[in-house]
Formats: structure tokens, sequence, C-alpha cells
């Protein structure tokens, strides 16, 4: 069994010879690099250090619930669940991966948790995802119905809305969202919405674009689901890119201009994060790093002679003329993304400076990216 060096790491590490808080922390970039470049024999290894103190090794719960396997779950449910319920000191996120590996048996204690806590209920609803919940299939559609048309609700909840099997609830999460969700409890509606599939993609664009929904909000966490969304639906990012020029070109108010313009920056970045998502259907293979920074920031030929807007006008007149085209992100003119934001808004916009920061950070994972294909090819 060949384990990762930070898995064996973590396996050798002893708390008592770090400073307070340093082992929880060490243990954490520890376990983040086994949760992207692990495999099934590090989930084996580490259960037996989680169960022995689950509150004190919760990083590892992710590592568990992404290469582990049924027997693994079986052995998980059994360690953390006393009386019908998770156990007081088993962190939430056990209740996640039982569903994710498909733990058909712990359905029922993963219902009784969805009108728990905030955590404790986000994570029952996103295992019960990855279960097939058939017997749960009513119950799913009274308990929705009694939160329908509410500002605040178990935010989680409208995600297993397919497991209705009920067509109508997909118009019925739009219109929750758009007419009475609060935007701090809307990240399950999201995720409900996307797991509608293709149906669901004209839909899912639209609220991905409306500043009513709020979808890319980092401080309320819908930004989030919205990518996890768009990678269940398939929507890349080259081809939001696309979607985003084309509304700029289209010239709508400034404030919904920047809006989207900032949504977009958001998805990018959360790309650049490689966030691991805990939804089985956004586990398809990204854009690659290297595609996004030669689509967003790698100059044009100097023989091009693309037009790049009237000189000296900022705002939506920077982009008349434009004419559509399957190259580079489906408009001629400003190709990459600062000269587009120079152009529509002006360079001493404060959004500059943000895809400046954006570029570096694209730039670094690119890099990276590289890096780890000569490792694997060594």
């Amino acid at each position: 069994m060949t384990l990762l060096p930070a898995t064996q790491a973590l396996l050798d590490r002893r708390s008592g010879d770090d400073p307070p808080g340093a082992s929880r922390q060490w243990e954490s970039m520890a376990a983040e690099v086994v949760l992207r470049h692990g495999g099934p024999a590090d989930a084996r290894a580490l259960l037996p250090l989680f169960v022995s103190a689950p509150a004190a090794h919760e990083a590892l719960v992710p590592v568990l619930a992404r290469h582990g396997d049924r027997r693994l779950a079986a052995r998980l449910l059994e360690a953390t669940v006393e009386g019908g319920r998770l156990r007081e000191d088993v962190p939430s996120g056990v209740l996640h991966a039982l569903g994710l590996l498909g733990c058909a048996s712990a359905t029922s204690l993963l219902w009784e948790h969805v009108d728990d806590s905030y955590d404790v209920s986000k994570d029952a609803c996103l295992g019960l995802l990855h279960l097939p919940c058939e017997e749960l299939r009513d119950a799913i559609a009274e308990r929705l119905e009694e939160h329908e048309g509410a500002a605040l609700f178990p935010e989680f909840l409208p995600a297993l809305a397919p497991k209705t099997k009920d067509p109508a609830w997909l118009e019925r999460l739009v219109a929750w969202g758009e007419n009475d969700a609060s935007v701090d409890c809307n990240g399950g509606l999201i995720l409900g919405i996307s797991l509608y599939g293709g149906p669901a993609r004209a839909a899912f664009t639209r609220l991905l674009w409306d500043p009513r929904w709020e979808a890319c909000g980092s401080g309320t966490g819908s930004a989030w689901w919205t990518y996890t969304g768009t990678r269940v639906l398939g929507l890349g990012l080259p081809r939001l890119y696309a979607d985003l020029r084309a509304r700029l070109r289209a010239g709508a108010d400034p404030d919904a201009q920047k809006d989207a313009l900032w949504s977009f920056i958001t998805l990018v970045r959360l790309r650049c994060a490689d966030i691991w998502t805990g939804v089985r259907a956004a586990e398809v293979t990204p854009e690659s790093y290297d595609t996004l920074y030669g689509l967003l920031f790698a100059p044009a030929p100097e023989d091009s002679d693309t037009p790049t807007g009237p000189d000296g006008l900022s705002g939506p007149d920077a982009l008349d003329g434009l004419t559509e085209s399957s190259d580079r992100g489906g408009l001629d003119g400003p190709t990459e993304l600062g000269d587009l934001v120079g152009h529509v808004f002006g360079s001493d916009d404060p959004l500059a400076d943000e895809v400046r920061h954006l570029e570096t950070a694209l730039r670094t994972a690119a890099a990276h990216e590289w890096a780890l294909r000569a490792a694997v090819r060594g």
C-alpha cells in the first residue's frame, strides 16, 4: 500500500510536539494535499486516526468522503452514530461523507438531521443528494411545500427537490428565489436548480447574471454553490466569458455590467482555488489554468488588425461596432479581460485592480499546473 508522503506525515505526527493550535493548522494543510492528490489507500489509512478523535481531526473528513468507498462508509457509520443520531463529538461533515460514499443504510439518519442547525442540516442535505431517497420522495415534497415562499428556511432543503421526481419543482425553485428567498439563504435553491440538468440551463444562466439573486456573493456563500452549479451543468468558464462579453457589448446599465463582471471574476477565483465542491455531479474535469490564462490574459498577436474599440472611449460605447465571432470568447474587439475592463469601465476603475490580482492568481495556478505535469512525467 503506497501512501502519499502527506498521509504518512499525518500518521506519524504527534500533536504534543507542537505549539497550541499549530498541529490542527498543519493537519488542515496536509489534509488538503491528500484531498487533491490522494486515493483510496490514503483514506483507509487515515480512518482510524479520525475515529480516534473525530473533533480533533475534522480536516480529514473531506479526504474520507472523496477517496473512501462503501466499506469505509460502513465503518465510519458504526464508529460515529449512537441512538440513531450522530454523536455530539463528531463533525457534521460525516453526514455528507456517508451520503457521498453511497451508504444507503444512513438515509434515515441523514433525514433525521435535515431540520437541525445550519451546518448539520447542510451536511445532511448534501449527503442525501447522493442517495436514491425513494422512500423519502413524498416526505421531501411535503417539507418543501411547508417552506416554499419563505425568506428563510433550511437552506439546502431545496437542493433535494429533484429527489421528488416532480419536474414542476424546477420552476417553483426559480420563482421562490426570484420573489421570496433571502439572498442569505439561496445556496440550496441555486444548487437544486442546477441539479435538474439540461432543462435548467436557461434558468440557471439567467439567475447567474441577475443581480436580484446575488448568485456570486462571497459573503453569503452563494458563490460556492453557483460555481458548483456551473460545473454540474457543464457551463465552462470560456462559455461564460463569451456570455459576459456579449452582455457588456449589449450596453446594459453600468451597475448591471459591473455586477456581471464581478460575478465572472468570482467564478474564476474559485477555479483558481481548485475547490472541491463535495457534489459528485460537479466532479467533471474543468478547463485547465493554462487554457483560462490564454483566454483571459494572453496578449493578442502584434500584427493583429482586430479593432479594439474607438480610441479614448470607455463605457458601453467602447464596444460599439463589435461583431460576433467564434474566436477567443465570442466577440471581436478586446479579448483580454484587462483590456475589456479598461474599455468599458476605464483603467482607473477599482475593477481594473481586481482583474490584475486575478491575472496574478491565474498565472500562479497555471505555473503550478505545469509543475505538477512535469513531476508526473518525471
